[in-house]
């Protein structure tokens, strides 16, 4: 695991927790990031899906609402999984 794909993330109580992201995508122009929790990486396969929004010193990583986007999000992460696509 390398370092520089730790994303730190705070869950709704405000505790800090390491994300390992495993992809990063375009879909439909939205910036999309994979991640699986860093410590559960050897014995999970569920995956955390954000959506970035706002661009440069404005990004942030935020919660995909929307049942229809979270679903399209996972169905183009499994295709690139399938296919071996890396970015």
């Amino acid at each position: 695991m390398e370092e520089n794909n730790i994303i730190m993330l705070e869950d709704e109580n405000g505790k800090s927790i390491e994300f390992m992201v495993i992809d990063v995508f375009v879909l439909d122009g939205v910036t999309y990031f994979v991640m699986i929790e860093a410590e559960l990486a050897e014995t999970t396969e569920e995956v955390l899906i954000m959506r970035v929004d706002g661009e440069g010193d404005e990004a942030e990583l935020v919660t995909i609402e929307s049942d229809a986007e979270l679903d399209a999000a996972f169905q183009e992460f499994l295709r690139r999984e399938e296919e071996g696509i890396e970015d």
